[in-house]
């Protein structure tokens, strides 16, 4: 034990010794350093006089440096609000897709975002974007109800979820949103590896949703032709409704949106609350049972029902279909006129007055239906073969929709915007068709459905393309009483051969214009790879911050990429750049760009 006590006192010591030499050899390392700092600032102060004004210059540019690298970093609201408009978080890029929206290729970051943000800014993210007055902006509302599902299901903070829980029932607005939400809910607890489909906060909502929701909405809900009555059946028996306290009448409404037609005809006895309106559900009742048209025009005529009423099965008989028409909205014209015109191709006289409801100018302008749409619509009767050895094959116009593409000019709402619009319109472009969905479209076309729709509607764009190699730009010589194939035409006469495609050099050409200040740059070329240093954004982005703070703090910079399917360049994944690219051709992209000039993403 002596000997041990011996041991660790010398040990001690031996630390001690070390220790000391350490702060020593620290002590002579410092004052060698400052020895050698002192000389550094002697030999700075015998320089002269230029280097010391050299010098002075930098200690004067180094505040302006760092103001230009400084960033507004992306929030965790923002990034979500992206989401639901574009469905990306880090890089501003719209690519649209026909397939559904996958669970399982946004979980993950979706589960780090909501855990990162608070209730209260939740909702009012949300709020924003689900609200009613948002909805000719918002491409779909898929994404947010994801957003929502993801929160309500794996937040961890009791009163964080209770309180955006409250709010349920003011963020999904219709039986379509609530399924689509449980079926999102269902594949997050999937991925959870839960083994329920619902937790209790989701149960506890749903059943709030159909607590809250007046009788003239339930019966609404009920009596539309595309009701999914089963999945609403499912819906309320996994979420306990019978052990709930429901009003009566409300009671009455959710038993009877699963209660089978021939079940309703006998009016059961839990159908009773419902005794005032006992007359239209039986005749809707009526009209699902009927096995041919005829047996459901006298009931569609004394019920005046609408298009929503009346099952799909049964729209194949011009009598009945002259009688749904007058109350048919502009939407609903459109996404039936292929159907409908199958249906008249017979009856010419019907076929004739059924074509001219698209043509009211009225209808068409509240409609506020874009050009784009209809060029879409117009190439989905176009036939191809099977076998296509090299190029595309002519598209053959459809006289009625190709019509309707070209008087929709002008007829749009004007959103105020000040745009500037720049265009590749070089000759081996103009003749080639887009790639992709829509490869029937010609690139010449698409470019005519977005500028010189903006052209026809706006009141202040200035339209401009690339002419030669020099990467200037010179006006288009549209005017606003030109029809759409006279600008297609000045469009081809301007043979351009080949240019330097630099997207900077927009952005100078309205510095150098100090008579209009513009809202919104439009870029429209086939991709926009071309021209673009090192194929990032810094210096775009760059050169947009110079145009914000001399002209415009509220400019964006969009670039539609015609011929691509993926974004075209390296995009910054933090700062907020002001930059959207959209590639390809889609019905939504007149949205998404009133919404992201307006700010309503970034």
């Amino acid at each position: 034990m002596i000997k041990m006590q011996v041991e660790a006192e010398n040990d001690k010591e031996t630390e001690m010794e070390t220790e000391t030499e350490m702060e020593s050899e620290m002590h002579s390392f410092s004052t060698s350093t400052s020895t050698l700092v002192a000389e550094v600032h002697l030999n700075q102060n015998t320089d002269t006089n230029s280097n010391s004004n050299v010098a002075t210059q930098f200690k004067v540019a180094e505040p302006k440096q760092q103001e230009q690298q400084q960033t507004v970093c992306l929030t965790v609201a923002e990034k979500l609000r992206r989401f639901c408009y574009i469905g990306t978080f880090d890089v501003p890029i719209f690519a649209p897709s026909t397939l559904d929206l996958r669970v399982e290729n946004h979980f993950a970051i979706l589960l780090e975002l909501c855990a990162q943000i608070s209730q209260r800014e939740l909702v009012e993210c949300l709020g924003s974007v689900l609200g009613a007055g948002n909805a000719e902006q918002l491409p779909r509302r898929d994404e947010a109800l994801l957003v929502l599902a993801v929160f309500l299901s794996t937040c961890r903070d009791d009163k964080e979820r209770t309180a955006a829980r409250g709010h349920f029932p003011l963020l999904v607005t219709s039986g379509k949103d609530l399924l689509l939400f449980v079926k999102f809910v269902k594949r997050v607890q999937s991925l959870m590896k839960r083994k329920t489909p619902f937790s209790r906060t989701i149960r506890k909502a749903v059943i709030d949703w159909y607590k809250l929701q007046p009788l003239e909405r339930l019966l609404e809900l009920w009596s539309l032709s595309d009701c999914e009555y089963c999945t609403h059946r499912d819906l309320l028996f996994h979420c306990h409704y019978t052990s709930e306290k429901f009003d009566m009448d409300i009671l009455a409404a959710l038993r009877l949106i699963f209660t089978p037609p021939k079940e309703v005809i006998l009016w059961p006895d839990h159908l009773h609350p419902l005794n005032n309106f006992k007359e239209l559900i039986l005749g809707i009742a009526q009209v699902r049972l009927a096995q041919k048209p005829e047996e459901a025009l006298t009931i569609v005529q004394q019920l005046h029902l609408g298009y929503q009423h009346v099952p799909r099965i049964l729209l194949t008989d011009p009598q009945l279909l002259n009688i749904l028409l007058p109350k048919m909205t502009y939407d609903q014209l459109l996404e039936t006129w292929q159907k409908f015109l199958n249906v008249f191709k017979v009856h010419r006289n019907d076929q004739r007055n059924y074509t001219e409801l698209f043509f009211e100018e009225s209808r068409l302008r509240d409609a506020n239906v874009e050009p784009i749409r209809l060029l879409i619509q117009e190439s989905r009767l176009i036939k191809r073969n099977r076998v296509v050895t090299r190029g595309v094959l002519p598209a053959v116009q459809s006289t009625f929709m190709n019509n309707l593409y070209k008087r929709s000019f002008g007829l749009n709402k004007a959103n105020g915007l000040r745009l500037h619009i720049t265009i590749n319109l070089e000759k081996c472009y103009i003749a080639k068709y887009l790639n992709g969905r829509w490869r029937s479209v010609k690139y010449l076309d698409a470019v005519l459905a977005f500028a010189f729709g903006y052209y026809k509607s706006e009141s202040q764009v200035n339209v401009q393309i690339w002419y030669d190699k020099s990467g200037k730009l010179k006006p288009l010589p549209w005017t606003p009483t030109m029809t759409v194939d006279e600008a297609k035409a000045c469009c081809e006469r301007q043979q351009v051969v080949k240019i330097k495609q630099t997207l900077t050099d927009v952005i100078d050409n309205a510095l150098n214009d100090a008579s209009i200040t513009y809202d919104a740059f439009l870029v429209l070329v086939p991709c926009a790879t071309r021209g673009n240093p090192k194929n990032n954004s810094d210096e775009l982005y760059r050169r947009l911050n110079e145009y914000r703070q001399a002209r415009n703090p509220n400019a964006k910079f969009i670039i539609i990429s015609l011929r691509e399917n993926h974004g075209s360049m390296a995009y910054s994944k933090e700062r907020k750049e002001n930059i959207l690219e959209l590639c390809g051709i889609s019905e939504q992209m007149p949205r998404l760009i009133n919404a992201f000039v307006n700010g309503k993403f970034v």
